[in-house]
This record gives structure tokens, sequence and C-alpha cells, in this order.
């Protein structure tokens, strides 16, 4: 038998029988993939340059489903969606461990909602294959998941719409009345309002770890912090007007990491959906609030501002919010008229503050109203939403008969 066909003979065996399949994208992935094997003395295996849709091809023709199925997503423009056709011709016990270059949380947590057992980033190494499969058991092993805190973001339809009056407030009353630690994170590269809402100055803390990102680790970051409180934190910075910002998404993707280890939630004040560092607070965030006004403009970029958002890998919870920023009261769209626009109900809408807002922005102090249906108790409402309370109300007549009685 010739040298040739003995190496068709053996990829055909290797098509029927074998028990551990890749395909991946460069051959440095490739020589890890063949260095494990070699160590674990894996003797069913068949690894291959290409992408999931090599990978569709390759098990459509097999009789039998490999136990485990290694693919690289690289070149994936729609990761869940491609897995979601190799699923297809996979059997249901075929474990799968996805390989990718983003250190994506977000996208992560979908994988495994598909039933993906795994998601390594490159580089991959012989070590953390051994972590990650079981070959004497034959299984993936167990991701374990940490407690981790909550990235919300928030992003407006227009400039002024009170993103960050919102925002602002809402980190506020977690802090001070649920006792939550929020980190607030302003991402307006050129000096976003945040800090003068707080009377706190910026320390350019954002732009610093942003372009050191080789020293973080979750102490430097904690340095790079202004503390309002022990509990509210604001990581910004106020670039000068005429300078080169340039910024790698990817680094601030591990500044919310690690400040989702640290605090319950972390507040992404998104001044513009162009900016930057936009896409990474989207991709991360848990739960997004757009902001917005009754105006024919707002309800058109609010459909565009969703779609761009619930268009992404991570899908995050949205919600839309209504502002009045104006004492205007002639020519707003109908409530009615604008959820039908957008497609959807708002969660809630702020009324017109004529003067606390404005009195405890220049002070920078929390708002004094106390009207049933003023700013603050819009706030309550907000929060009780996000951290899932029920909203509370006056007690009966009968519940103080009984306090007293105590």
């Amino acid at each position: 038998m010739s040298t040739i066909e003995f190496n068709l003979t053996k990829a055909r065996s290797a098509m029927r029988v074998a028990e551990f399949i890749a395909f991946v994208a460069d051959k440095d992935t490739e020589q890890a993939l063949k260095r494990f094997v070699l160590e674990e003395a894996m003797p069913h295996v068949y690894i291959a340059i290409g992408n999931v849709d090599d990978a569709i091809a390759h098990l459509s023709k097999l009789e039998r489903s490999p136990q485990f199925l290694l693919v690289d997503l690289h070149g994936s423009a729609m990761p869940l969606s491609d897995l979601g056709r190799l699923s297809e011709v996979c059997e249901p016990s075929v474990q799968v461990i996805a390989l990718g270059e983003r250190n994506d949380v977000g996208l992560f947590r979908s994988l495994l909602k598909l039933g993906v057992r795994d998601y390594l980033v490159k580089p991959l190494t012989v070590e953390l294959l051994k972590r990650t499969v079981n070959v004497s058991q034959g299984s993936v092993n167990q991701v374990s998941f940490a407690r981790t805190g909550k990235a919300i973001a928030f992003a407006g339809t227009r400039g002024g719409v009170g993103v960050t009056t919102i925002a602002l407030n809402l980190a506020r009353y977690l802090t001070g009345e649920t006792h939550r630690r929020v980190a607030y994170v302003d991402l307006n590269l050129g000096g976003g309002s945040a800090n003068s809402m707080l009377g706190i100055q910026s320390n350019n803390g954002l732009w610093e770890v942003l372009q050191n990102v080789h020293r973080l680790d979750p102490q430097y970051l904690e340095r790079t912090l202004v503390a309002k409180d022990q509990r509210l934190f604001v990581l910004s910075t106020e670039q000068d007007f005429d300078s080169t910002i340039a910024v790698v998404p990817t680094t601030f993707q591990r500044v919310l990491e690690l400040l989702c280890n640290s605090f319950h939630y972390v507040f992404l004040d998104v001044d513009c959906a162009r900016n930057p560092l936009a896409g990474a607070a989207f991709d991360l965030a848990k739960r997004v609030y757009v902001v917005s006004d009754r105006s024919v403009h707002s309800a058109r970029q609010c459909v565009r501002l969703l779609r761009h958002i619930e268009g992404r890998d991570n899908n995050p919870q949205t919600s839309v919010l209504l502002n009045s920023p104006n004492a205007t009261t002639q020519g707003k769209v109908q409530p009615g008229d604008f959820a039908e626009a957008i497609g959807r109900t708002a969660l809630h809408e702020f009324h017109f503050e004529q003067k606390s807002l404005q009195v405890a922005e220049n002070l920078g102090e929390r708002p004094k109203e106390k009207s049933p249906n003023g700013f603050n108790q819009s706030i309550i409402r907000i929060a009780d939403d996000l951290t899932g309370q029920i909203t509370k109300t006056e007690p009966s007549l009968l519940s103080k008969v009984a306090l007293w009685r105590k």
C-alpha cells in the first residue's frame, strides 16, 4: 500500500470513529492540540484547519457524532447563529468546546445557554486543555460561576435628554438606601457631567487604566477610582479637546470584568453610541436603559439604538425610559403614538421638574422634592425594577394600629 493510500484510509477511519474532532483557524492552535493529544494518548482524533462551516460539512457526513468537538469561532460574524446551525448536525450528547479571541463574558454566557460546555480564549495551551477536558472520565470539566456584579448601561437618543441625571441619581439611591456598592463609569472621554453633579473632580482614572492595561489588577484599578462616599465610586476622564483619543475596546472589557468582581452594580454612562467604548459596554451589560424624550427625532433614534443594542451577541435586556428635560408641553408625541413607533411600551416616564433638579445638580446634591409623582419617586420605581424589589406603599391604618400596639 502506498503512503497516499495509507493516509486516505487513515483519514476515512478517523472520520468514522474519531472521539475528539477539532476545527481550528491557525497552525499554532493546531500544534497545541496535537501536543495535548499525544500527552493524553488519545487514540481516535481528527484535527483540521477550518471554521464552523467546515465542521458542519464534516459532521454531516459522519454516521455518529464525536464525544468531544472543539470549533474555532475565528472569523464568525454571528457565532451564536453559526453554533445553532452546528447543533443541527450534532447529536445531543456531543460535548462542544468553543474557541475564540475575545474575552467576552456576555458571549460566554450566551454560549453556555446554547449548550456549549466551555469557551476558551486564545492562545490555546496544553495546560488549558488539560484543565478543560478530562480524558479519563470522558467529559468536559464543569464550569463554575463566581458571583459577580451586574453591568448596567444607560444610553440616550440625543444629548441633553437626561441620561446622566437619571443614572447618577439611581446610583445614589442604590448606595444610600439599599446599601449596594456602585461603580459609576462615565464613558465621555472628553469629560461628562457626572463629576460636577457629584461635586467631585476627575483624576483621569479611566484614561490611565486604558493606557496601562498591562498593569491592570484589582488593587491598581481601585486606586484609580474617585470615592464619593463609602459605596459610590466614579471612574472618568477629561481629555483635552484637541487631544487625539485612541482606545482599544478589549482593554475596557477587562476593566469592566474587574469592576464587576468588586461592586454590586457597574453603571456605564454611554454618552453616544458611536463612542469607541460603547460597543464593549453593550456587549457586557446585563441591562440597558435607553432614555428618550417624546419627540419625533428621539423616536427614530430610539428605534435605531434598540436595534443596535439588541442585535449584538450579548442581547441584553433593554428598557425605554421617557424623560421631560424641559418645560415644553406642546407638540410632544403622545405616549401611545410613541409606543407604536418604537414597538414597545416605555418602562416609566419622568415628569419635568421645574426647580429641584437644577438646584441639586448645581450644588452636587440629591434632589429634595418629595411629591408622590416626582423625580425621586420615579427613581425608586426604577431601582425596584432593577433590583427586583416590590415598591413600598404607605402602610394602611390597620397596620399602623398593629405597630402602635407592639
